[in-house]
């Protein structure tokens, strides 16, 4: 039997115009964008670090979950890719350019958000030099199960913090939200050169939160002493419930629940800070269900902010 599906496509290639759009940054030329994405699709810091290949496919699966999203407010959104896996760029080359490269857009482009979307959490380190190069006052709110402050000699996507803690200019206070004992070596907690560190565990998290329910309220006490500072929110993937988010290298059994997640991100979306930077990394759509339901649950993260 013949199916009855005349002018259904044109139908359905109506509703493209309701749409969320990103465009390529290059298409502005000194536009005031409400956000750019920044893509970084290498995970080559991952499996430097021993996890799995797949991260790099992270960043463009979450976009293409965002482009399905219809929007009611359109903004102007730029995006553009920095870093992909092919071709081969030596490790300490890859961060030298990424360095250069986030600069150049800080620079060039009229912005109220970035959104960094990595393979690796080692990502972060060149968003916060690139930062550097505008303020001396960088804290970090770090949703992770790991520290990512090994002592290792050779860098990778566990290194990130320790690495930029090193060579900062300026004053850097870190904010670790989710960590497991279990998942970091005690060299880990070695203090950070010329920076400070907080560190709540799943279990402190809910103790002073009220059973995760008085988020806004610890927010602002773990960052009342943060008003010259630039705020950056940074989400390794695998800080999520393995309910929410299987699709990472070290899938979490005690992770945080994806409410208590998106409760930080509408905080962090809510304070007075004129431009806000966040990023989220460790993402491996290769280990994702068929329903994309980690993309999915990344997407709702940064939806209401567009």
């Amino acid at each position: 039997m013949k199916e009855d599906i005349k002018d259904i496509q044109t139908q359905l290639d109506k509703r493209a115009a309701s749409k969320l759009r990103i465009e390529p940054l290059n298409d502005f030329k000194n536009s005031n964008l409400k956000n750019i994405f920044i893509l970084s699709e290498s995970d080559l810091g991952v499996v430097r670090n021993g996890g799995r290949r797949g991260a790099a496919f992270g960043p463009k699966a979450i976009v293409n979950t965002l482009l399905k999203m219809t929007t009611h407010k359109q903004k102007e959104n730029g995006l553009k890719s920095i870093r992909s896996l092919q071709p081969y760029t030596p490790f300490t080359q890859q961060q030298s350019e990424d360095i250069s490269s986030i600069t150049e857009i800080l620079k060039s482009y009229t912005y109220s958000h970035i959104c960094h979307l990595g393979g690796g959490h080692d990502h972060i380190y060149p968003l916060l030099k690139a930062l550097n190069t505008r303020t001396n006052k960088i804290a970090v709110i770090n949703i992770d199960a790991h520290l990512d402050t090994r002592t290792d000699l050779e860098t990778h996507s566990g290194t990130p913090f320790r690495q930029f803690a090193n060579e900062v200019e300026g004053d850097f206070k870190l904010i670790q939200l989710g960590i497991h004992d279990f998942a970091n070596e005690i060299s880990n907690y070695t203090p950070l050169n010329k920076s400070e560190m907080e560190i709540y565990s799943v279990s402190q998290l809910r103790k002073e939160t009220s059973n995760f329910t008085a988020v806004q309220a610890f927010m602002d006490k773990v960052t009342q002493d943060l008003c010259e500072f630039t705020i950056i929110l940074s989400l390794d993937c695998d800080a999520i419930s393995s309910q929410s988010m299987e699709a990472v290298s070290a899938v979490n059994h005690n992770g945080l629940e994806l409410s208590f997640v998106r409760d930080i991100f509408s905080w962090y979306y809510s304070l007075d800070q004129k431009q806000k930077f966040c990023g989220i990394y460790e993402y491996n759509p290769i280990f994702d269900n068929l329903s994309n339901k980690g993309a999915r649950a990344l997407a709702s993260l940064i939806e209401p902010f567009l």
